[in-house]
């Protein structure tokens, strides 16, 4: 495995089981089995290696919706429902918003991050030839987020099923709004 997703999988794991005050360089490099001057050469502060971190969960969930071969509505849903349903996507945006609160330029970033996420999903929309507009988009994510959020905090069977409906629900209404391009 190359260092630098060495990195990356030792800075989620300390953000996933001991929050966003644990991921220090320090740290991430113990968990990493590295040196600290190796990882501060890939990510000299601390704001570099979260936004790593998430460039790389964003980068798996594009890749998600790819495995599923065929691009179509049902992929972007399961892929979606699968991250929101994960311990791993919540946790980390919540690290990046106490980051953000902690480091206004993080603050800047973040919002460029959830508007390339939404130039992603009009690209999904694209390649399957429809469009909606960005409140519908904006709908759809902070709703799938939502129901992340209620997951996570809840961790029960029941939540979990609640959460799918609710992001279905969604979708149902995406469906119903795009139009063709």
């Amino acid at each position: 495995m190359k260092t630098k997703q060495k990195i990356l999988n030792a800075a989620l794991d300390v953000l996933l089981e001991n929050g966003f005050q644990a991921l220090t360089q320090t740290r991430v490099a113990e968990v990493a089995g590295i040196g600290q001057g190796l990882l501060t050469y890939h990510f000299p502060t601390r704001s570099d290696l979260l936004k790593a971190v998430v460039e790389e969960s964003k980068a798996r969930m594009g890749l998600r919706v790819l495995e599923e071969g065929v691009l179509s509505w049902s992929s972007i849903e399961k892929t979606m429902t699968s991250f929101a349903l994960s311990s791993n996507t919540p946790r980390l945006m919540l690290a990046l918003t106490v980051a953000a609160d902690e480091d206004p330029s993080l603050a800047k970033w973040f919002a460029d991050a959830n508007l390339q996420t939404l130039q992603m999903f009009r690209g999904l929309l694209a390649q399957l030839g429809c469009r909606a507009d960005d409140t519908t988009l904006y709908f759809v994510r902070a709703t799938a987020i939502g129901a992340a959020m209620m997951h996570l905090q809840q961790n029960s069977e029941e939540s979990e099923q609640i959460a799918r409906s609710v992001i279905k629900k969604a979708f149902e209404q995406l469906i119903a709004s795009v139009t063709p391009l």
